[in-house]
């Protein structure tokens, strides 16, 4: 027989070469559910940079194992039409597995359920069934052509990569930044249901049935994605009780908002404690007194810089020092910025003419902006072993702040008590102290004054909104004035090791002291 020569019985794979097709569809749902398995595994654990490695292992033990099955049925498969009918059925199986896999992990993670194979299991599950489909593509898309495997094979591979590139540009660009991750899920399987029908009906395999079970799949998704309450899967996986009131969802990440007694809510970024809107000194849940010293350690910041807003909180705060005319807040996350329009006093102070947020990475914009000086830099940075915290934390960054700082100016960012985020500011600035688990740093000794007389002064005549931020004869003062700061050598003596330079390169708030996923308990929990 003439090798280009199909043998009978053999179907023309057509003009729209089906099996690239096929193959287009599983790469597109494939990283396209990596990259939600990404979001969802990263916010059950907190932001853990480790977390996306984690997924990754589990996600390619997935793949292996789906392209050996794959590969297995290749060879156990005795016409064209069985193929189809396994490839197609296994793209409906992983179309209704999309939304109930990450349900299932929420309810595991509800109940407490943090055993790491357990995970590895389910998220692997979710690539192994994609994956099973790969080579059966490239077996339809190759086999009939033995004149040109070379230039068939390339074209079902190309589209697979295509698909695999597509998949989490629309995914993590558009997607996510329309709609909520389970809406996504439940997105994603309808579209491989659909796509499992049109190729049903485009090869004529079993079209009856399996055009109607896609069909089915697809609507209910689809009316499901419209009539559930969309934030319900992230809803299920936040560590605390009660559930949180508010949820925002978009591409940079999960904004969670917890009810709290007289107005004082907490709020989450990335299911990480991230501020509260308590602005009462008195009742000081969140700690304002780190702010407000930096109204003592300056005595006319006009031109101050914010790293991060959160829910607004320290915001409505600094627009209140004396001297401030402008406030420039660089904020990568729009989130919070839609989360604090609901509290009166932060939503007043991002509508001040002197204050403007910028949504941009703030090294970025600082870099296209060399000319800019600032008297005073607030960084609202978060927990220092979360993903690219130590990016905050770094010489490299402290060094870029400090070149955006005029003469006089104080620098104060979250430690989050990191001995090392101290370190390495005491390297950059010529005095760096803490106070309480804040860095304040600067070119000049500032310590004075802090217990200087004008300090009781500016705190008694601080005002919000029109009234005295302290209640007259307030304790609250004096508390805040007598807490002292530290010095690196005293932290250093305290520590059970040596500190060490946080660098971009290094990362080491996150990786070498960062915090794990898993401990060996977690092994037996089930």
């Amino acid at each position: 027989m003439h090798p280009a020569r199909r043998p009978a019985g053999a179907r023309r794979n057509g003009p729209m070469n089906h099996p690239a097709l096929l193959s287009f569809a599983c790469g597109f749902a494939s990283l396209s559910l990596e990259i939600l398995w990404v979001r969802l595994y990263g916010f059950t654990k907190s932001s853990t940079p480790v977390a996306f490695g984690f997924v990754l292992a589990a996600y390619l033990l997935g793949i292996a194992l789906g392209a050996s099955l794959g590969a297995r049925a290749c060879r156990r498969a005795t016409t064209d039409a069985q193929l189809w009918r396994w490839s197609l059925a296994a793209l409906l199986v992983s179309a209704a597995l999309s939304p109930l896999l990450p349900a299932l992990f929420g309810a595991l993670t509800s109940a407490h359920v943090q055993n790491p194979l357990v995970d590895i299991f389910v998220i692997g599950l979710a690539s192994a069934i994609l994956s099973f489909v790969f080579p059966i593509a490239h077996h339809l898309g190759t086999r009939h052509f033995a004149d040109r495997q070379g230039q068939r094979f390339a074209l079902v591979y190309t589209a697979n990569v295509s698909g695999a590139a597509l998949g989490p540009l629309v995914t993590g660009y558009v997607l996510l930044d329309t709609l909520s991750v389970q809406q996504c899920f439940l997105l994603l399987g309808a579209a491989q249901a659909a796509a499992a029908a049109a190729l049903a009906l485009a090869v004529r395999q079993q079209r009856a049935v399996l055009v109607g079970v896609a069909a089915l799949l697809a609507g209910s998704m689809a009316i499901a994605a419209q009539s559930l309450e969309p934030h319900r899967l992230v809803r299920s996986l936040t560590p605390k009780q009660p559930v949180p009131k508010t949820v925002v969802e978009n591409r940079h990440g999960i904004v969670t908002i917890f009810p709290g007694e007289l107005g004082d809510d907490v709020v989450y970024g990335g299911n990480v404690y991230d501020g509260r809107t308590n602005l009462d000194p008195q009742r000081n849940t969140n700690g304002l007194e780190r702010p407000l010293l930096m109204a003592a350690l300056h005595p006319e910041p006009k031109r101050v810089l914010m790293v991060g807003l959160s829910i607004g909180t320290w915001l409505a705060i600094v627009r209140e020092f004396p001297g401030v005319e402008t406030i420039d807040v660089v904020e990568i996350n729009p989130g919070y910025v839609q989360a604090a329009q609901a509290y009166p006093a932060q939503a007043a102070a991002m509508r001040d003419p002197r204050v403007n947020v910028v949504i941009d990475d703030a090294r970025r914009w600082l870099r296209h902006r060399p000319e800019r000086k600032y008297d005073m830099v607030i960084m609202n940075t978060t927990l220092h072993w979360r993903s690219n915290a130590s990016l905050l934390l770094s010489s490299e960054f402290l060094r870029l702040i400090r070149s955006h700082m005029a003469p006089g100016a104080v620098l104060t960012f979250n430690a989050t008590s990191s001995g090392d985020a101290f370190l390495t500011a005491a390297r950059v600035f010529p005095h760096a102290y803490r106070y309480r688990n804040f860095v304040y740093a600067a070119d000049f000794d500032f310590r004075p004054r802090k217990d200087a007389p004008r300090t009781r002064e500016v705190y008694a005549n601080l005002r919000l909104d029109g009234q005295p931020f302290f209640t007259p004869g307030s304790a609250a003062i004096d508390v805040f004035m007598r807490i002292p700061f530290l010095t690196v050598d005293l932290a250093q003596n305290a520590a059970g090791r040596r500190f060490e330079e946080v660098t971009d390169y290094n990362m080491i708030t996150e990786f070498k002291y960062g915090r794990k996923l898993y401990f060996w308990p977690d092994l037996f929990s089930f």
